[in-house]
């Protein structure tokens, strides 16, 4: 059986397969239980933990610094002395994929955390037999203060096509591990400042495979707390949110030259506008109707909306 990863020392030569990348902001409460989640990990390869704290207020900084200290050939630690997401950078995007030396990439937040010590060999296996693969995600439960709570909706479960991939459908994050296709490139323009930076990597994604469910990988868990960026923040928000993250998709894909995946992208960003209950939209086909009309149409709409409401 594997060593897990807190009882394994890595030369420095030795190549890196599994790169995991970690954002975390004032999650002590969280962050002892999510790095213990990580060096449970039983592998025979080598793997590296990428933990960014973006200036925490609350000791979370130094709790991670320990464990890197304790740690030095699997933990790096990215401390900030101010806080960039505040600043609209994305840190994945602005320093720890960039970071990321790493074969695989697997993200999980500093108050998320896993409870399958094999994890990460079950998803390194699958990308290692399919090629065609370049996203591998599973289950989550999800946990409030006072238990896992049944109501959540998580992201897909089933496969994913290369389309549905740039359409950036959810997938749930904590349980991602996909091929690092960061390295030795520059953060994509229009994606590095998105408010929902995970939504964008599958829409890059989508440009290199399809995505695999692994319905047998026990859940990792997710919290929902009134410190979580999306967790506790209104439906309205999150929509909104979405909205702009797939406005930013949509363009990455216009500089891409794929102008097919830039309309559905834009499509669902109009879907999302409505569901704010902003504009009200007919039920139109896409594919018959060029994106013009549509928005004609979308202004029309309304504009006949706002007459109503002043009669």
């Amino acid at each position: 059986m594997p060593l897990t990863l807190r009882d394994k020392v890595f030369a420095d030569d030795e190549p890196v397969v599994v790169s995991i990348c970690c954002i975390t902001y004032n999650h002590g409460r969280f962050i002892t239980e999510c790095i213990e989640g990580f060096l449970d990990q039983e592998c025979d390869f080598r793997v590296e933990i990428i933990i960014h704290d973006d200036a925490s207020t609350d000791g979370t900084a130094q709790i991670v610094k320990e464990y890197a200290d304790r740690h030095p050939t699997i933990i790096r630690a990215i401390l900030q002395g101010s806080n960039q997401y505040s600043k609209a950078v994305n840190p994945y995007y602005a320093y720890v994929f960039p970071a990321a030396r790493g074969k695989y990439i697997a993200i999980c937040d500093g108050d998320d955390y896993w409870s399958d010590p094999a994890k990460l060999a079950r998803q390194a296996n699958v990308l290692d037999e399919n090629p065609e693969v370049v996203i591998t995600y599973g289950p989550v439960k999800a946990w409030t203060a006072s238990g896992e709570t049944k109501s959540y909706r998580g992201g897909a479960k089933r496969d994913l096509s290369s389309q549905e991939l740039k359409d950036a459908r959810p997938i749930n994050t904590l349980t991602a591990c996909f091929r690092n296709i960061f390295q030795g490139s520059d953060p994509p323009i229009f994606l590095r400042n998105s408010p929902i930076g995970d939504l964008t990597v599958w829409g890059i994604l989508g440009y290199h495979g399809t995505g695999r469910y692994l319905a047998d990988m026990p859940p990792a868990n997710y919290r929902i707390h009134d410190g979580g960026i999306l967790s506790m923040v209104t439906r309205n928000k999150q929509l909104m949110m979405t909205a702009l993250a797939q406005l930013n998709i949509a363009a990455y894909h216009s500089e891409k030259n794929d102008i097919e995946a830039a309309k559905r992208s834009l499509w669902r960003l109009m879907d999302f506008i409505n569901k704010t209950e902003v504009v009200e939209l007919i039920d139109i086909d896409p594919n018959r109707i060029s994106l013009t009309s549509v928005l004609r149409l979308w202004n029309k709409h309304r504009k006949r909306r706002r007459r109503t409401k002043k009669a």
